[in-house]
């Protein structure tokens, strides 16, 4: 086994900002070339995620068992079917895709995902990411060994995950961290994006959002829901086709602290209205923020999260559930806004610009560990990360010249109140960006 380690911090941009290029034949590290008028070598910063490859035609028997031993009859009672175009099967219910069940799916499926042992029983001083050619697979290892949120992939034709049992207890964080992942990898390429929007129909006409985690998108979508009588197909993530139509990817909302002022207590329970405060604290940007500040320190994060969404789960609703809406399985998308926080502004943004910032958002949305170190190392239908990158861009590109494309900016959290008068033609500008 030739061990490669990560010895930077990630590099930022698009395709160029890999921490780490496979190169099939040498299994080396690229990083970003030094300057030639820096005089000192810049401080060198440790991974917490060792990232380690498999030489060729050198598997490591005693590192990768061939197939972890799993718990249960392998029979696989939660089926899901996405967008019409990719088929789940899991061992462990997955909230999140329940708008998806279709217990009549047959066993040949995409992805498996079953529970099983992962790893080596023993604690080990760091976090490691073991990446295999033969046959293609990962496995990822934290501190407490077995007892931690290990996981393995075997990617095949058909895409085997193995949970370990923490992970089973914690079904979001192995829906988040692992198997949207893949979902998006999966889904690329398949000639279309799993883009970090929300979307819904008002009048007839298609409208997406996009913003940074945290912005306020949640608690547009449900004002226009509920006060505009839009109709709904995602909050979260939206499957784009490269002809502008987007389907529905209708995820429960996950309600932060600053949604609450758009959910109506009377849709809840006195029990759920109580305990809600908490979990939208706790499961809002303050308390996504310190994960990610453990992601950069030598620590089992991921176990920390499992352990976190088990005693606390997020507090997430089906659309319906909250607001009287009807749900829709696909629209031609007209316009899209990228809404922000800041003096009232509106801009028409151009392609390449709107380009750029969705897939930074997108990325966003899967900042939290271990996905920076995992996502570069994914091949999905026999492609590497950085050419499905390049298949969600083009997808990107091709919609978006079927779509108006304005930046909003509000310090308010009023896009609810501007985006459908604008959309109606009440108001022709704001104050130019």
């Amino acid at each position: 086994m030739t061990q490669v380690l990560n010895g930077t911090s990630p590099v930022t941009g698009d395709e160029q900002k890999l921490a780490i290029s496979v190169i099939p034949a040498q299994r080396t590290v690229q990083t970003a070339p030094a300057s030639k008028a820096a005089t000192a070598p810049a401080p060198v910063r440790r991974s917490p995620v060792d990232v380690c490859f498999d030489e060729p035609g050198n598997v490591a028997a005693n590192l990768r068992p061939v197939h972890a031993r799993d718990k249960g009859t392998g029979y696989l009672p939660y089926r899901y079917q996405i967008a019409d175009m990719l088929t789940i099967g899991s061992e462990v219910r997955l909230p999140e895709l329940e708008f998806f069940r279709e217990p009549w799916l047959g066993r040949d499926l995409d992805i498996e995902v079953r529970v099983g042992k992962v790893g080596p029983a023993a604690p080990r001083a760091r976090a490691r990411l073991l990446r295999f050619d033969h046959p293609i697979g990962i496995r990822y290892e934290e501190h407490l060994g077995r007892l931690g949120a290990n996981f393995s992939l075997d990617l095949g034709d058909h895409i085997r995950v193995t949970l370990s049992a923490m992970l089973a207890r914690s079904p979001h964080v192995a829906y988040t961290n692992i198997i949207e992942a893949l979902l998006r990898s999966e889904l690329a390429a398949r000639g279309c994006m799993l883009l970090h929007s929300a979307c819904v129909e008002i009048g007839g006409r298609g409208l997406m959002l996009s913003a940074r985690t945290d912005t306020g998108k949640t608690g547009t979508v449900l004002r226009l829901l509920r006060e505009h009588g839009a109709k709904f197909l995602s909050d979260d993530m939206t499957v784009l086709m490269s002809d502008g139509t987007a389907r529905c990817f209708p995820k429960p909302l996950t309600i932060s602290s600053h949604t609450l002022r758009a959910v109506d207590p009377g849709d809840l329970t006195r029990r759920e209205w109580v305990t809600l405060g908490l979990k939208s604290r706790l499961h809002s940007k303050g308390g996504r923020g310190i994960g990610m500040r453990l992601g950069e320190i030598n620590l089992p994060v991921m176990t920390a999260n499992a352990v976190t969404q088990w005693l606390v789960p997020p507090p997430k609703y089906a659309a319906d559930r909250l607001v009287p809406c009807e749900v829709i399985p696909t629209t031609t998308v007209e316009n899209l806004f990228i809404i922000e926080r800041g003096r009232p502004a509106l801009a028409d943004v151009p392609i390449d610009e709107a380009m750029d910032e969705l897939m930074a958002n997108t990325d966003d949305a899967y900042g939290f560990p271990p996905y920076r170190h995992l996502a570069p190392v994914l091949v999905v239908g026999g492609e590497e990360y950085a050419a499905l990158r390049r298949r969600e861009r083009q997808v990107l590109s091709s919609a978006l010249r079927h779509f108006t494309v304005r930046r909003m900016s509000s310090d308010s959290f009023a896009w609810a109140d501007e985006i459908p008068q604008l959309l109606r033609g009440d108001v022709d500008d704001l104050t130019p960006l």
